[in-house]
């Protein structure tokens, strides 16, 4: 176990529907992670359904540092949104509950953050060797060309501006109300404190689909990307 600094602490938002196995294997892994955290579990109150709900429940009950909520507003942005403002830490921590977002890659995020804690630190799939696994062949190239898209309004460092695995500190967040509730969010939330002047570290990732439940993402949440791009430029 690594033994961080007592002052930082991380608020650990995780969205599900009903991917509960992944979600409770996700937290066993972080749990093994030696800093001062809270799960911020956010759920669907029409979509998940009440066997996983239960699951839910039982884990608060064995784990003090986890609470649940049932979203306000809909799609997976609306999950992040409330996160965001229910978190206490010091520290936001966005990723997946499916484990689509390698849990095993926090554990050096926060050790990169913690030498650089006026950063965001971002996982990115594009400087990693083999960075995605399964992802299928349209949606690579799709994300490929999405990416040069973005390349061409915003000079920024950064390979991967769409994986919604990362590192904030909380004031990059604080007080930010998401627009774009589909995908297109993970883009959001990174333009909007890089304009504000916050610098992003970025660190090699690698995502695998997942084996539990279904991905929500649908033509117009690759639309929903391009509104966010011309939103901002």
């Amino acid at each position: 176990m690594i033994n961080y600094d007592q002052s930082y602490s991380v608020s650990i938002i995780l969205p599900i529907l009903n991917e509960i196995n992944s979600l409770k294997k996700t937290i066993k892994i972080l749990n093994k992670i030696n800093v001062q955290k809270e799960y911020l579990i956010i759920y669907s109150e029409r979509l998940t359904n009440n066997s996983v709900k239960k699951e839910i429940i039982n884990l608060k009950k064995r784990n003090k540092n986890i609470s649940y909520k049932s979203q306000l507003r809909p799609f997976v942005g609306g999950a992040i949104d409330l996160g965001i403002k229910l978190a206490k830490k010091n520290y936001i921590v966005i990723m997946a509950s499916d484990l689509e977002t390698n849990p095993n890659e926090l554990k050096n995020m926060i050790k990169v953050s913690k030498k650089n804690p006026k950063c965001i630190i971002s996982a990115d799939r594009w400087i990693s060797q083999k960075g995605f696994y399964n992802y299928g062949i349209i949606k690579f190239l799709a994300n490929f060309f999405f990416q040069k898209l973005i390349k061409i309004f915003f000079k920024y460092k950064i390979l991967d501006f769409t994986f919604a695995y990362r590192l904030y500190p909380k004031n990059a967040l604080k007080g930010y109300k998401i627009k774009e509730l589909r995908h297109g969010f993970a883009l959001e939330i990174l333009l909007s404190p890089m304009k504000r002047g916050f610098e992003v570290i970025t660190l090699p990732a690698k995502w695998k689909k997942r084996v539990e439940g279904s991905s929500s993402i649908t033509i117009d949440s690759y639309f929903s990307y391009l509104r966010v791009l011309f939103r901002n430029i």
